[in-house]
C-alpha cells in the first residue's frame, strides 16, 4: 500500500522539489507513517505535530480592522474610511444556502474534522502530481487561519514555505479546540477576500449583487464560493464567460453532495449570472461630499497625533475607529453645491470652485465645485480638487497690496495718475511694454479708493512702486499665502511688477483663508477642517486652530471699508447681497484664463473660482451664456447666490466708511495723558489710530497700556479717570 502510494508520488520534472518535499512530508506525517530528518526535525505521524511547532505562539484572533467615521459639524455621518470594504455580520444574518454551497465545494466534512482533512490533502497532492487541475486541499479552518495570519502579517503570510503550512495545520487544530464550528464559520466569512474590494459575504453580496448576504439565493452563493478559490481568474465583471462556468461547477459539486436537488441545479445552472454590482460604500468616492472628504484626508495623513510617518497615520485612519468631527455645515454646503452648479453647470467645459471658511477660526465650512466626482471623463467627471488645485488670482491679489500700502502709512487721498496703460521705471514690464487694465477701467488721477472700486491695474502697479514688492509679498504670505516664495529659485523679486495683478497662482481654499484675515481683523487662521477626534478607546482630542497676527486690526477694518466700495459701487455689483453689507474683490487673469470673486462678512468668508480645467491657455469666451467672464460676471453671480442663503436670516452689518486712522506708524508709544481733559486726551489717542474705551467726561488719569508702552494702529487703550474733577 505504501510502496504504490510512493510510486505515485514521483514528480513530474516540472514540479519543483521544495513543493514536493512540503506535501510530501505533510501527507505522510498527517498518514501516521515515519519521515526522516527535515531540516534537523524528526516528524513522526501526527502525533508529532507539535514537535514541528515547538514555541509557536497560541494565535490570537485579532479584531477586524474598524471603520474611522467623519462627521460633519452637526454630527451627521459625511464618510467613512476602512482598509478593507468590509461589513462584519452574524452567522445568523447570511442565507443558510451560502453555508451549504461552502462546505460542499470547499470543506465537506468541517462539522467532522479537527480542522485538517488528510483525504483532501492527499487528493489536491496527486492532482498535482499527475499534471491534473490542482483541487484544494485546506479546510475552511485553515483558510480562516491563514485570514488571520494575513490581518497580523499582512502579505507575508501568503508566501508558501514549509514551515508557514504545517503552522496553519498546527493553528487550524488549536481553533477547533477552542472554538465551535458555527463561531469557524462566522470568522471565516467575515474575513474572506472575494474580490472586488469585497472582504467578507456582506460586502460581497452588496459589491455584486446589492443585497444583504440575508438574501443570497442559490446561483449567487454558488459565484461568491467560486470567487474564493481565485478572485481575479473567476471575477463575474472581467470574465463572465469563465465565472458562469465555474458558478455552475459549484452548484454542480453541491447537488453531487446532496445539498440541493437535481431541478435545483439545473435551475441554477440555466440562469444567468445577474449581477446589479454596487460601489464600495466607503471611503472619499462614496462620500456625499467627496471633494471636502479628499482634502480632509490629506490634512489627517499630516496630524502627527496619528502616526510618526505617513503610513502610520493612513494605518490609524483606515483601521482605528476614529470618529473625527469636521468643520464641514451641512447648510453652507447645500449652498455651495446649489451655486456651483447653478450658474454653470456640470456638464460645461468650464469648471467651478467654491469654499466657504469662518474668519477667527480657519474652519471650512463648505467646498463644492460643478463636477460629479469619478473618472468618466466622458461624463465630465473628475476626482481633481478644483479649490485646492492652483490658478492665477488675478486682480483678487490687490487687497493685499492695499494691506501693505496702509501698513506702510500711505494715505487714501495719495493720487495715482493711473491711465489706460502704465510703464514702470522700476519693475519688468509685460512683453508689450507696458502694463494695461483687464477689466474696462481707465481713468486718471485716481485716489486708492476709486482705483480699488475700478480694479484700475495701471494704479495698483504705481502703487506697488511705492510700497515695494517684498513688502507685498511678505504681507500677502503673512495673510494667508504660504506658497509664496520669499527664497529660492521661483522667489519673488523686487522687480515683479505683475505680483499685484495675480499672475501668480493660489488654491481657493488659500484665497479664502487669505480674505478670511481681513473680515477677522487682521487675524490669519490656517484653514483646517478638523475640529476633533475621538479614539476606538473613547479619548478624544479637540484640534485648536492656528492663529497668527498678520495685519493691524485699523488695516484691515480699512482695507474691508475699500473692498466694500467694490460691491455698491465697483466691479463687484453683481456679488451684492439684498439686505446685508459685504466686501470683496473681483480678480480677472490676462486673455480670460480664470475668473474669481473673494468676498466676506465678519462672519463668512467665501472664494469663488471658475476656470477651463485644461488650463488657462483655454479662455473664459462664450460660458453660461457670458461672451467673456470677468470676476464680476459669473463668478460674482455664484458668491451672490451662495452668500444669500447662508446669509438668510442673519443679521446684517455695518461697513464704516474708509477713514484715515491708519495712518501712524505701525508701532507708537502711548503718551502720558495724565491730567488732561478727557476729550483732549481721546482726541490725542484717536489721533495715533488707537481704539479708545472708558469714560468720556472728567479728567483723565492713567491709561491701561501704560504711558510709553508701544502700540499699534487699532489696538485698544483704556482711559481712566483721575481722582481729582477739573478745577
Amino acid at each position: 500500500m505504501l510502496r504504490s502510494l510512493l510510486y505515485r508520488l514521483r514528480p513530474p520534472r516540472h514540479v519543483a522539489p521544495l513543493l514536493l518535499l512540503a506535501s510530501t512530508t505533510i501527507l505522510l506525517f498527517l498518514s501516521g507513517v515515519y519521515v526522516p530528518a527535515v531540516s534537523s526535525t524528526v516528524i513522526v505521524g501526527a502525533a508529532n505535530l507539535d514537535a514541528m511547532v515547538t514555541g509557536l505562539p497560541p494565535l490570537v484572533i485579532p479584531p477586524l480592522p474598524l471603520y474611522s467615521r467623519l462627521l460633519a459639524a452637526n454630527g451627521s455621518v459625511i464618510a467613512t474610511f476602512t482598509s478593507e470594504n468590509r461589513v462584519p455580520v452574524k452567522l445568523n444574518a447570511v442565507a443558510p444556502i451560502v453555508v451549504k454551497v461552502l462546505l460542499s465545494s470547499e470543506d465537506r466534512t468541517f462539522f467532522t474534522n479537527d480542522g485538517i482533512d488528510p483525504r483532501s490533502m492527499a487528493r489536491a497532492l496527486l492532482a498535482n502530481l499527475e499534471g491534473r487541475p490542482i483541487q484544494g486541499a485546506s479546510t475552511i479552518t485553515q483558510q480562516y487561519v491563514k485570514n488571520i495570519l494575513q490581518l497580523q502579517q499582512g502579505a507575508a503570510a501568503s508566501v508558501d514555505t514549509i514551515q508557514r503550512k504545517v503552522n496553519e495545520i498546527a493553528y487550524a487544530r488549536q481553533l477547533t479546540r477552542e472554538l465551535t464550528k458555527d463561531q469557524i464559520l462566522d470568522g471565516y466569512l467575515n474575513t474572506v477576500f472575494f474580490g472586488a474590494q469585497a472582504y467578507g459575504v456582506e460586502a460581497a453580496a452588496e459589491r455584486y449583487y446589492s443585497i444583504t448576504a440575508r438574501q443570497l439565493d442559490l446561483q449567487q452563493s454558488a459565484m461568491l464560493v467560486a470567487l474564493v478559490q481565485s478572485p481575479t481568474t473567476y471575477d463575474p465583471f472581467t470574465n463572465p464567460t469563465l465565472a458562469r462556468t465555474m458558478r455552475n461547477q459549484v452548484l454542480h459539486t453541491t447537488y453531487t453532495n446532496h445539498q440541493i436537488t437535481l431541478h435545483q441545479e439545473q435551475v441554477a445552472i440555466a440562469l444567468p449570472l445577474d449581477l446589479k454590482s454596487s460601489q464600495p460604500t466607503t471611503g472619499c468616492p462614496a462620500s456625499k461630499v467627496p471633494y471636502f472628504c479628499d482634502w480632509v484626508s490629506s490634512e489627517l495623513t499630516s496630524l502627527p497625533a496619528l502616526g510618526a510617518t505617513r503610513a502610520e497615520r493612513v494605518a490609524t485612519l483606515e483601521r482605528g475607529g476614529l470618529t473625527i468631527r469636521t468643520t464641514l455645515v451641512p447648510s453652507q454646503q447645500a449652498a455651495a453645491e446649489n451655486a456651483a452648479v447653478s450658474i454653470v453647470n456640470n456638464t460645461n467645459r468650464v469648471g467651478d470652485a467654491i469654499v466657504v471658511e469662518t474668519p477667527g477660526t480657519g474652519a471650512i465650512t463648505a467646498m463644492a465645485q460643478n463636477r460629479v466626482y469619478g473618472l468618466d471623463t466622458r461624463k465630465n467627471q473628475t476626482t481633481l480638487n478644483y479649490a485646492n488645485s492652483p490658478s492665477p488670482v488675478g486682480s483678487t491679489f490687490k487687497a493685499f497690496t492695499l494691506s501693505a500700502a496702509l501698513d506702510a502709512g500711505v494715505p487714501l487721498t495719495t493720487t495715482l495718475p493711473a491711465g489706460v496703460t502704465y510703464h514702470s521705471t522700476l519693475f519688468d514690464n509685460p512683453p508689450s511694454g507696458y502694463f494695461n487694465n483687464a477689466e474696462p477701467s481707465d481713468g486718471t488721477n485716481l485716489t486708492i479708493a476709486q482705483a480699488t472700486d475700478g480694479s484700475v491695474n495701471t494704479a495698483f502697479v504705481q502703487l506697488e512702486e511705492k510700497v515695494g514688492v517684498l513688502a507685498i509679498a511678505k504681507t500677502a504670505r503673512a495673510m494667508g499665502l504660504t506658497d509664496l516664495p520669499l527664497t529660492g529659485p521661483h522667489a519673488v523679486t523686487a522687480k515683479e511688477g505683475s505680483l499685484t495683478l495675480g499672475a501668480r497662482g493660489f488654491t481657493a481654499i488659500q484665497m479664502a483663508g487669505a480674505y478670511a484675515t481681513l473680515a477677522a481683523h487682521g487675524l490669519h487662521c490656517t484653514p483646517n477642517a478638523v475640529k476633533e477626534i475621538t479614539l476606538a478607546n473613547g479619548t478624544s482630542a479637540t484640534i485648536a486652530p492656528q492663529c497668527t497676527r498678520a495685519i493691524s486690526p485699523a488695516v484691515a477694518d480699512t482695507v474691508t471699508s475699500l473692498l466694500a466700495g467694490v460691491v455698491t459701487s465697483g466691479t463687484g455689483i453683481a456679488a451684492a447681497v439684498p439686505g446685508h453689507q459685504v466686501a470683496g474683490k473681483t480678480g480677472t487673469t490676462g486673455n480670460f484664463g480664470s475668473a474669481w470673486f473673494d468676498g466676506y462678512t465678519p462672519d463668512t468668508a467665501m472664494a469663488v473660482w471658475m476656470g477651463d480645467p485644461r488650463g488657462i491657455t483655454y479662455p473664459l469666451y462664450n460660458v453660461a451664456g457670458v461672451p467673456a467672464v470677468y470676476g464680476g460676471t459669473l463668478p460674482a453671480e455664484m458668491f451672490k447666490t451662495a452668500m444669500t442663503s447662508i446669509l438668510q436670516g442673519q443679521p446684517d452689518f455695518l461697513i464704516a466708511p474708509p477713514t484715515e486712522f491708519y495712518l501712524a506708524k505701525s508701532s507708537e508709544v502711548v503718551p502720558d495723558v495724565a491730567d488732561l481733559s478727557m476729550s483732549n486726551a481721546r482726541a490725542l489717542l484717536v489721533a495715533l489710530g488707537l481704539v479708545v474705551t472708558g469714560p468720556t467726561s472728567g479728567v483723565a488719569g492713567v491709561t491701561n497700556p501704560r504711558a510709553g508702552t508701544s502700540v499699534s494702529p487699532g489696538d485698544r487703550i483704556t482711559l481712566n479717570t483721575y481722582s481729582k474733577p477739573v478745577s
